[in-house]
């Protein structure tokens, strides 16, 4: 017991000496964008499981490559025989035991020089892999557009706390100039009660914009495959140029289809279907072989050498349908491809064409909500100048307020939303990477 409790202990604290190394390793800055995505690759176990498809068909190639190769084989036995036997005499049969020492040993050599579908099958097994390394393209792109998108909703949510901030910053002012012209007999005392609730209305905005803040953090921290006690900042991103140039309907498509690896996976997966359709063709009515063998014995009753060349042909005189099953099974194999093909092809154009109109949107988004605010504080500054004047209201300064915090948080929303499409843009696009 004693010694399982000492154990215990010491995976223990093992376990978490490993846990502070490889938080001691994470960056203690703000991070940019470009290190978020860096973690992520490196972190994200997702990435890890699409590789190892790579690695699974990689095995399958070197798999059907080994048939062009010669194998060496060293066959020895050692042990003992025994066993019962009978000799027949004119007297009668006459049984016997028998026992020895086998001892063999031998060297074979043997070389497949030409076989039947044996070029489709590597050819097969290489358009396997393309797809499969195309696969992991499409999976890491996914991850960088999903980081992407959390990084900037995680910068958003903190500029909305900039937003609750300044707006509880100027609830106290409002709470303060009412109060003091009420207490001058400048103001209605009833001014005071909605002057305290925008206050604590905007300190519970202010609240919840933190948990949204922290939140944001969280998700992207999961997403980039980060503990949960790392405390990561985030690094405002560099300023894009506005009138940044954007390609043309026709240029974003040619773009797609030349580097989404989805749709070069699924190309890749019709050829390897091709090649299979070949092979089931060839192997249906029959299949040849060439070999050769060397084989030399060391030991043993098989001492000497032997060798052998040998042409094999097989015909099918009849066959109950599996091998044309088969055709038929590989021919649709490859029809359904297509058909994906062309559905992806078609899911892509809506992408590429939906993320242009986005983008087109998101900016001018951006410069309506510019001037939203600049209007919003205008009229709100009229409102507190009027009331001070002692010829406004005090609600017309709440209405003004909320527009002028209504306005803020749909530009900061703009901005990023802006950013998120020129991301999603690029994903479309294949162009991620």
């Amino acid at each position: 017991m004693r010694f399982w409790l000492v154990s215990t202990c010491a995976s223990m604290l093992s376990l978490g000496l490993l846990s502070c190394a490889k938080a001691a390793e994470l960056p203690n800055h703000a991070l940019t964008l470009e290190e978020c995505i860096a973690l992520a690759r490196a972190q994200n176990p997702s990435l890890a499981i699409a590789h190892q498809e790579v690695v699974s068909a990689g095995a399958d190639l070197e798999k059907a490559r080994s048939a062009y190769y010669p194998s060496a084989a060293l066959i020895a036995a050692r042990g003992r025989t025994g066993g019962s036997s009978f000799v027949e005499t004119p007297a009668g049969a006459i049984a016997f035991t028998t026992s020895g020492e086998r001892r063999e040993a031998e060297v074979a050599l043997t070389q497949t020089i030409w076989e039947t579908g044996r070029r489709e099958s590597v050819s097969g097994a290489q358009h396997s892999l393309a797809a499969s390394r195309a696969r992991e393209r499409s999976a890491l792109q996914d991850l960088l557009l999903s980081v992407s998108q959390l990084y900037y909703a995680a910068l958003a949510s903190e500029r909305l706390v900039e937003v609750a901030q300044a707006t509880l910053t100027a609830a106290r002012n409002h709470e303060q100039l009412v109060k003091a012209r009420a207490a001058v007999g400048e103001a209605p005392r009833v001014d005071i009660a909605p002057a305290e609730a925008e206050v604590a209305e905007a300190e519970f905005a202010l609240l919840q914009a933190n948990n949204d803040a922290a939140l944001g953090r969280a998700r992207l921290k999961n997403e980039m495959g980060l503990p949960p006690t790392y405390e990561l900042r985030l690094a405002p991103p560099q300023a894009s140029a506005p009138g940044e140039g954007l390609p043309t309907l026709p240029d974003a498509l040619q773009a797609a289809g030349e580097r989404r690896p989805e749709l070069l996976a699924v190309r890749s997966a019709i050829r390897a279907s091709e090649q299979n359709l070949g092979l089931a063709k060839t192997l249906e009515t029959g299949a040849i072989g060439l070999s050769a063998q060397y084989e030399r014995g060391l030991t043993g009753p098989k001492e000497g050498v032997s060798w052998s060349a040998v042409l094999s042909a097989t015909a099918f005189l009849f066959d109950p349908g599996s091998r044309r099953a088969g055709v038929a099974s590989a021919r649709a194999a490859r029809d359904s491809l297509r058909a994906q093909e062309q559905q992806l092809v078609n899911a892509i154009g809506l992408e590429v064409e939906s993320a242009l109109l986005q983008i087109e949107t998101a900016r001018k988004s951006v410069q309506a909500a510019e001037k939203a605010v600049t209007s919003a504080e205008a009229q709100l500054a009229a409102a507190e100048g009027k009331y001070r004047e002692g010829v406004g209201i005090f609600v017309e300064i709440l209405d003004a307020q909320k527009a002028v915090t209504r306005a803020r948080t749909n530009h900061v929303q703009a901005s990023y939303n802006c950013d998120t499409a020129l991301v999603a843009l690029r994903r479309a696009m294949g162009q991620l990477i």
